[in-house]
């Protein structure tokens, strides 16, 4: 199992400069907003969920190109291992890219920025988890290629639900807009700490989900 998340980390070397080319200049943008806000690492936060939810489209998107679950299939490593190397691995990135949210939140704080709460770490992470869970398994039933077009729409349909609650919010009337600003007002109040929590434990056996169903799939798919 080393040796498969070996080869994924080194597979990701070829976009590891990308990546950290765009962290830079994440953090550039928040030390942007110093003058306005005292800087925040919200654009970090961004880049660590792009970051995290390409990963598992490169690291299959390789395998597809070399043909690696042919010759993986042949290799003395169960097809349950071999998919959960390839869980394992996107964990290790979403930890490396909260510990870069966590160093920039240091140096933000350092040059007189505002200290991030909690939920600037957990949310990115649970949405990268959430993300991957949803993705892998489309990933090991009809591939990249095929599955480009499933994936684009579960990354771009929450986007334009959200979007088109703006529209519908910014266009609603006085009387109404004012209600539902009391409304979320009132949740607020509810405690950050809990609802972190159950947000990560929810994410954490969706994950475990995920990965039982991308193995059954990778198991009965004839190589």
């Amino acid at each position: 199992m080393k040796g498969i998340i070996t080869k994924d980390l080194l597979a990701l070397k070829q976009v590891a400069a990308t990546m950290s080319l765009l962290m830079v200049f994440y953090i550039f943008l928040g030390f942007m907003s110093m003058n306005e806000s005292g800087g925040s690492i919200s654009y970090l936060s961004i880049m660590a969920l792009v970051i995290n939810v390409m990963v598992p489209l490169s690291c299959a998107g390789y395998d597809e190109q070399c043909g690696w679950d042919q010759f993986g299939a042949s290799l003395p490593v169960s097809k349950n291992n071999i998919v959960a190397c390839r869980y394992i691995v996107n964990l290790i990135i979403i930890c490396f890219t909260s510990a870069v949210v966590f160093a920039g939140n240091m140096i933000f704080m350092a040059f007189g920025g505002n200290a991030s709460g909690l939920e600037a770490y957990i949310i990115p992470i649970v949405l990268s988890m959430l993300y991957i869970a949803l993705i892998n398994p489309i990933i090991y039933k009809f591939g990249v290629q095929k599955s480009r077009i499933l994936i684009i729409a579960a990354i771009l349909v929450p986007s334009m639900l959200i979007a088109a609650l703006g529209m519908l919010m910014s266009s609603a009337p006085e009387d109404k807009l004012s209600r539902l600003t009391d409304s979320l007002d009132s949740l607020t109040s509810i405690p950050v700490m809990p609802v972190l929590i159950v947000s990560v434990v929810t994410a954490a056996g969706l994950y475990v989900l995920s990965m039982l169903i991308s193995t059954r799939i990778f198991r009965n798919k004839e190589l």
